[in-house]
């Protein structure tokens, strides 16, 4: 959910002073990535960068952090919001697509940074308050962003400590720009300006001197001491006062504000004081008294620390150390009220749509039970994409209180598992059964049947994410014996269009033939139950591990299981998912019409921004089929419409998109740019747990680095794609790939059966043939014809200039001479042009340059 007023520049009334020598060292940051200004509270940082803003010609994204942000979808979310309202060119979407794709928030990042990538512009984007950012993730990813920032983008964030973000590598390389509280102090002439300009007071010269002595150029001092004058204070009298700490002076001054307010505005300032966020309406609410909007009008009138939120003026915010003595106030005078006034903003909140806003005030208030009642309401939607928010939320609810109404109990420890903090919930279900065994007779029977149920479930959880498949299986039958409709969590994990992406067991499983175990098991247990998008995606799992191993009737009759579940609960996304797969068996079978009527029927269906992932997915699945199938036309659109970069950040949930980006620049010739785009995808895939990927780029890598005439390294890439691939006999991988894969596959087996080539890991020969006989014969793949590149070597100048002398016969030596280089120069020419065109003597090379049309 977007807080429109977290997106506002705050803008002052009142006439402010223009420090311009601050303007200057704010301008140096449009030099470089990041302007960092750190400070205490009072110091004027905000109102110095929304002053600034207004005076420099790019325009400016704006994020006004608070402690919600710590949940990194909504900061990214809101973080792309302020981008897209200040630049409206900026594609919003194309990051905000893979929030449900992964819910880490790496994937997200990384297509921020494309897009930002992108814009040719210079781009400002603000962070006001960064401090308030504690969550590592979240931390963790805007490090992330700050080592891969274009250098157009200009980065500017307000803390009030240093260590809100790390920085080292940023200071070394001269791309930081740092203001601190010194340089935000009042210099005398800026006192002087302030007072002549912002107050109503003329001081004298030894006033000011005295001013900016006790207040030590302090904004906010300054500001209370020029409110005290205008009440026709004695200077004297306020400068007396002005000779304490930072914090006293605040104290006396905010005092002195608060006491000459009319009894009814003092009650106003106090019990509004627990509001992050007011308008007028909520102010009725939560103070008791009429015409809230005059109340506040009347403060922003008189400059009492009064900040707006949006240009209407409709929403405010108390300066936050006027706020923090309010609430001290408060706390003293009417210490009773604090939680009945923080319930009573939670009540108006919720009931007008605020729900974030609301959960933090019944917190604050430590009113469990309305906010228990609202998590359970919200719960559903934030374990789809906001799993920071609803643990935090939960983590402030003690373990008690929680233990009493166990299913948000168990749906803490769900969320725990579902965003990767797998030893904290472990942790927490460990306490929760022994706790559970000490007090089960307190419980009537029906809930200690229900807990025992979820306990069952949070086991098979616990195993499942420690790779044990043997013991969750066996605790997902404990549960359905204790609860054969398997209702419990319905729809768990899953986002919005029905996508259970941690339960893709032939993904998550790192062996094939225990992926086909666990699937069969889990699909005995929970077939005929209530969960059916996660049965649907168990059938698309299988079906996916049935079209590897080439068992085609299998997969399909798999994959429109999962598309009659699809077709029965009208949900787009398994329908897509589910025929984008029958399209790959069609293809495989030689049904190739089918296989492209289907394609283009979802192709017209699923257009616009109502589905952007579905469509990106069929986007691409044209394009893949249209290499298999030899059709240029869909794979230029592709390449065409897609956007993507060899150099992009890639997002992990774009790794087969990159790596089609790869084959098909390298059919361009532009073989250099591909084996560096594979590589990286390479590096990334480097977790052994991402063996599907890892042999998929191994092929492609060997496809490529053959195109350079790389020969030995090409026959390097492939067998430890073999090795991968063969015990858990991996098929349609390979023989997708088609004929071109099949002249390498013959290739290495001649090697091999040559004693040429010496298998640096295991790779059975019978293995080999098997994919080559598929990829030769019916049963294969659709053949296109083999790219004519694919007999053409890509030699060098040099090479081609040696080969010309090669064919008049002349000797190694009249070519060095010819030249102008060394006798060992020219051998090394030979030796590597008799390596690409696979030949050992100079008849051989001659002959074979001829078929190939290289003189």
């Amino acid at each position: 959910m977007i807080i429109i007023t977290k997106l506002h520049i705050p803008q002052a009334r009142s006439a402010l002073v223009q420090r311009q020598r601050l303007y200057y060292r704010l301008n140096d940051g449009l030099n470089g990535n990041l302007t960092f200004i750190t400070a205490p509270a009072g110091y004027g940082k905000t109102t110095l960068l929304s002053e600034w803003s207004r005076t420099i010609k790019p325009p400016v994204a704006w994020v006004s952090l608070d402690a919600g942000d710590n949940e990194q979808m909504r900061f990214w979310s809101h973080t792309v919001a302020a981008l897209k309202q200040a630049y409206p060119e900026f594609d919003e979407q194309k990051a905000l697509n893979f929030a449900a794709a992964d819910t880490s928030g790496a994937s997200l990042i990384a297509a921020l940074i494309n897009e930002l990538d992108r814009l040719s512009q210079p781009i400002v984007l603000v962070w006001d308050d960064i401090h308030h950012i504690e969550e590592e993730a979240t931390r963790h990813g805007i490090e992330y962003l700050l080592e891969r920032l274009p250098t157009h983008i200009h980065l500017y964030m307000s803390s009030r400590t240093s260590r809100a973000v790390r920085l080292p590598r940023l200071s070394l390389e001269n791309k930081l720009n740092r203001l601190e509280a010194d340089d935000l102090r009042f210099t005398r002439e800026e006192t002087t300006n302030f007072f002549s300009t912002c107050s109503g007071s003329a001081l004298s010269s030894e006033e000011i001197t005295a001013v900016q002595q006790r207040t030590e150029g302090w904004a906010v001092a300054l500001r209370l001491a020029a409110l005290a004058l205008d009440e026709k204070a004695d200077p004297a009298e306020v400068l007396r006062k002005m000779s304490a700490t930072e914090g006293d002076i605040s104290d006396y001054f905010f005092e002195e504000v608060l006491t000459r307010q009319p009894e009814a505005l003092q009650q106003f300032l106090l019990r509004s004081s627990v509001l992050q966020r007011m308008t007028g309406e909520l102010c009725d609410a939560v103070t008791g008294l009429p015409d809230s909007m005059a109340s506040l009008r009347q403060l922003e009138q008189d400059q009492l620390f009064l900040v707006p939120l949006d240009d209407q003026r409709k929403w405010f915010r108390y300066h936050p150390l006027f706020q923090h003595f309010l609430l001290r106030q408060l706390d003293s005078r009417e210490p009773r009220q604090v939680n009945l006034l923080h319930v009573t903003a939670g009540k108006w909140l919720e009931e007008n749509g605020y729900l974030y806003d609301a959960m933090d005030h019944y917190l604050s208030a430590s009113s469990y039970e309305h906010a228990l009642r609202l998590l359970e309401a919200v719960a559903p939607q934030l374990m789809r994409k906001e799993w920071s928010t609803l643990l935090t939320w939960l983590d402030e609810i003690p373990d008690a209180v929680l233990f009493a109404r166990p299913m948000m109990l168990m749906t803490q420890i769900v969320s725990l598992f579902l965003s990767g903090q797998i030893e904290l919930a472990k942790t927490k279900l460990t306490w929760a059964k022994e706790l559970f065994a000490e007090t089960v007779s307190s419980f009537p029977e029906q809930a200690i049947e229900s807990f025992q149920a979820g306990l069952c479930v949070l086991e098979a959880f616990r195993a499942y994410f420690e790779r044990d498949f043997e013991a969750s299986i066996r605790h997902f039958e404990a549960y359905m014996q204790r609860n054969p409709s398997g209702d419990f969590f319905v729809g768990l994990g899953t986002d919005d269009d029905g996508y259970l992406p941690i339960w893709d067991v032939y993904a998550f499983v790192d062996n094939l033939k225990e992926a086909e175990r666990v699937l069969k098991a889990y699909l005995r247990i929970w077939s005929g139950t209530r969960n059916v998008f996660f049965i649907a995606n168990l059938y698309i799992s299988y079906g996916k591990l049935m079209y590897e191993w080439n068992r085609l009737e299998e997969a399909e009759r798999y994959f429109n299981q999962a598309l009659d579940i699809g077709k029965t609960y009208h949900n787009q996304n398994l329908i897509t998912i589910s025929f984008l797969w029958l399209t790959r068996v069609y293809s495989a079978e030689g049904r190739q019409n089918e296989a492209k009527t289907i394609l283009q029927s979802l192709a017209n269906q699923i257009k616009g921004n109502q589905y952007p992932n579905l469509s990106r997915k069929v986007a691409w699945t044209m394009a893949l089929q249209g290499r298999i199938w030899g059709e240029a036309k869909s794979v230029k659109q592709w390449l065409r419409t897609n956007g993507l970069r060899s150099k992009d950040e890639i997002p992990l949930s774009m790794m087969e998109e990159y790596d089609l980006l790869a084959c098909l620049l390298a059919e361009q010739g532009k073989t250099e740019e591909a084996v560096s785009l594979i590589e990286r995808l390479l590096r990334i895939a480097g977790d052994p747990e991402r063996r599907n990927d890892r042999i998929r780029l191994l092929v492609h890598k060997s496809k490529i680095v053959f195109l350079q005439g790389n020969v030995v390294l090409s026959m390097d890439a492939l067998e430890e794609a073999l090795s991968l691939a063969q015990p858990e006999e991996y098929i349609r991988t390979f023989v997708d790939e088609g004929a071109a894969l099949g002249l390498l596959l013959d290739q290495y087996v001649k090697l091999r059966q040559h004693h040429q080539r010496r298998p640096g890991r295991k790779v059975p020969l019978p293995y080999v043939k098997r994919l080559l006989q598929l990829i030769a014969y019916p049963g294969g793949t659709v053949q296109a014809p083999v790219p004519k590149e694919w007999f053409k070597p890509a030699l060098t100048d040099a090479e081609r200039k040696v080969l010309r002398l090669m064919q008049t016969g002349i000797s190694n030596r009249d070519m060095a001479l010819k030249l102008g280089v060394s006798l060992s120069t020219v051998k090394t020419h030979i030796n590597n042009m008799y390596s690409k065109l696979q030949v050992t003597s100079r008849l051989q090379a001659i002959d074979r340059a001829r078929k190939l049309n290289l003189f």
